[in-house]
């Protein structure tokens, strides 16, 4: 496996900054509250025990409690946990390692991870424990971001990005958008010991009030792509922003505002 160390000090540092859990609760929120609610729908709700892996802010926890589950959450960043305490109080939080899960084997009914999984330098490690952590035939479901190919937010982000930035300063990173792929995410799961039930896409939408707020969104509310984006010059950072700006003004103003879709995939497996 390669070198992932540095990309994952920079996800842990960027995670505890209050500044950027603020922006990505903000900025984030609509659309992975709205993929929460349909993880919801797909993992199964009264009576059963259900693992909120990397937890997040703890929303998508405490639609799991309404509806009737019992939920534990873990997630590394304390100022996360912080706000899940406050969001989820019927749920039990802990800080940990998504791969070196602090749980019995065959303990829950259910594991949902909503957009955590790119987050996670070991992919596979952390797949082996939600298959461990499962009890037989129970439920995983992730959502993940679809790549800049089929996404109009990410592609015209994306596609800004290469055009402009020197990539030498970035460190060695998981693919980004590899469960967006219905067969590397069937041969992870598979090699898990999880057997991929559904890989779908729904398409929610960031509603922005001007064309510069998508540009504004990477900047502020993510850790890699604004890392990226920082520490190139002035005249680059203004040359990401012209194009991203540009693109959202001329293709996607609707109303007295602009809609950006962005893509989702959701994916449904089953311990094997």
């Amino acid at each position: 496996m390669q070198d992932y160390s540095i990309f994952a000090e920079r996800e842990r540092s960027g995670w505890t900054n209050p500044s950027i859990v603020e922006a990505y609760v903000s900025l984030f929120g609509p659309v992975t509250d709205e993929v929460g609610a349909a993880i919801v729908d797909r993992v199964g709700k009264t009576g059963r025990e259900v693992l909120d892996l990397c937890c997040g802010q703890g929303t998508l926890t405490r639609m799991l409690s309404d509806a009737g589950a019992k939920v534990t959450g873990l997630d590394f960043s304390p100022d996360m946990l912080a706000r899940a305490a406050k969001v989820a109080p019927a749920a039990e939080l802990h800080q940990g390692d998504a791969a070196a899960l602090p749980f019995e084997d065959d303990r829950f009914d259910g594991v949902v991870c909503n957009f955590g999984m790119m987050h996670l330098p070991d992919q596979p490690k952390a797949l082996g424990e939600i298959r461990r952590v499962l009890k037989p035939e129970g439920t995983f479901v992730m959502a993940t971001w679809v790549g800049p190919e089929a996404s109009p937010a990410f592609g015209v982000v994306f596609g800004a990005i290469k055009a402009h930035a020197d990539f030498s300063a970035a460190p060695p990173q998981p693919d980004l958008f590899a469960f967006a792929r219905p067969e590397t995410a069937g041969q992870m799961m598979a090699e898990a010991g999880l057997e991929m039930a559904a890989h779908e896409v729904v398409t929610p939408a960031w509603e922005l009030s001007s064309p510069e707020e998508l540009f504004e969104i990477f900047l502020n509310a993510t850790v890699g792509a604004a890392m990226l984006i920082k520490s190139q010059t002035p005249a680059v950072i203004e040359a990401i922003r012209a194009q991203i700006t540009s693109a959202v003004a001329g293709g996607f103003a609707e109303g007295a505002g602009y809609r950006v879709p962005v893509p989702v995939a959701l994916i449904t497996a089953r311990r094997a």
